[in-house]
């Protein structure tokens, strides 16, 4: 079936015609994409395609109870095997992992209690943080003196750090050492979004704790299925066994959402089975990121990150960020303009992301786009 878009009155997006790889339909021809999530190339991955269609055909389109009243031996599947990817003892699936990040923050702390957030983490993170009964508290991005100040003081009943594992507006990856060692000077337990970083960086592309070599060292795992293994939705987190039993027992943004669908299970079943055997994928995906990168920097493009293929392009002037992006697209070459209210004013830029899927000529277009859109817009 065909679908005619219509004018909505909004600002216009590209339309998409097809599924996201190395490159896509967008507003009816082929472009490179250097702006997904698809960080492995799994999105259109037939394996995955094919295990997403057989669970569709055998439970529907979804399972239309709560997730504590009934499950499928997928969704138990994929739980076990996302705890084996971070090796922990249990995960639970949530519908996002934004549910899953407010879950951690209004369950697993409360009245009397303390919350301590990094200024650059991701809007589900303060969102979470803010709808928390615990007090909050937001520390400076990567300023450990200022963390370790507001744990020392006293009042607080039980403390919890959160932080993303990648930033994803920054590219960079948190300092887990230390946070590890500052968490347990002061009692504080450790929450880790790694929706960025699963699949993608570190030994086996298991992670920012396997990139700063600090497994089973953090007490909480959040993460999603949109991203890395396969951009299904979903999220789920990952622990011990009794912390995910109270968020599954207690969990209002588990317990009163619906389920994640069992094709989409059964489908980041199948990517978090081929990141876990093939991590070929996730060295690929460090080789594109590392040659994009550097042509971006010969350039002459101003350039933040280094720890992840998240490359933000620092423009600054928000017009500028978006007609460089337009300029991109009529181009061939998609990325998306970040700018106010995401970022602050003034900091406007695109968010390059590479794939496994892109080959060495695709990412090398792209840099003879980026050289003669960028020369020509008088950015370079």
């Amino acid at each position: 079936m065909d679908y005619a878009p219509t004018s909505t009155g909004r600002s216009q997006k590209p339309i998409l015609g097809g599924p996201i790889g190395a490159r896509a339909i967008m507003d009816g021809r082929a472009v490179i994409v250097l702006g997904s999530n698809n960080y492995l190339g799994l999105a259109n991955h037939p394996e995955v395609i094919a295990r997403a269609k057989e669970a569709l055909e055998r439970y529907g389109a979804g399972p239309a109870l709560n997730p504590p009243l009934a499950t499928t031996p997928i969704h138990e599947a994929l739980c076990a095997a996302l705890a084996r990817f971070h090796r922990t003892e249990s995960a639970l699936l949530f519908n996002s992992c934004t549910s899953a990040n407010v879950a951690v923050a209004c369950t697993l702390v409360g009245a009397g209690d303390r919350i301590f957030s990094d200024r650059l983490n991701h809007a589900s993170i303060i969102d979470g943080c803010r709808l928390s009964a615990a007090e909050s508290r937001v520390f400076n991005h990567a300023d450990f003196a200022h963390l370790e100040a507001q744990l020392a003081e006293p009042g607080a009943s039980r403390k919890l750090v959160i932080t993303d594992g990648v930033f994803s507006m920054e590219g960079d990856a948190a300092d887990l050492a230390s946070l590890i060692q500052i968490c347990r000077r002061h009692g504080a337990a450790l929450v880790v979004d790694e929706s960025h970083a699963a699949g993608v960086i570190g030994p086996g592309g298991r992670g920012t704790a396997a990139l700063r070599g600090c497994e089973g060292q953090v007490d909480l795992v959040t993460g999603t299925l949109s991203k890395a293994f396969g951009a299904f939705a979903g999220g789920y987190v990952a622990g011990p066994a009794a912390r995910i039993r109270e968020l599954h027992d207690r969990g209002r943004f588990f317990m009163f959402t619906t389920a994640v669908s069992p094709s989409a299970a059964a489908g980041a079943l199948a990517a978090v089975e081929i990141a876990m055997r093939d991590d070929s994928l996730a060295r690929r995906l460090a080789e594109n990121t590392q040659r994009l990168r550097a042509g971006l920097a010969k350039l002459g493009f101003r350039l933040l990150g280094g720890d992840s293929p998240i490359t933000p392009i620092m423009i600054g002037n928000e017009e500028k960020a978006a007609a460089l992006s337009r300029a991109l697209l009529e181009d061939g070459v998609y990325v998306g303009a970040v700018r106010f209210p995401v970022v602050p004013r003034g900091e406007a830029r695109l968010r390059a992301q590479p794939s496994a899927a892109h080959s060495t000529a695709d990412i090398d277009e792209a840099l003879a786009v980026f050289a003669n859109v960028g020369r020509n817009l008088g950015i370079i």
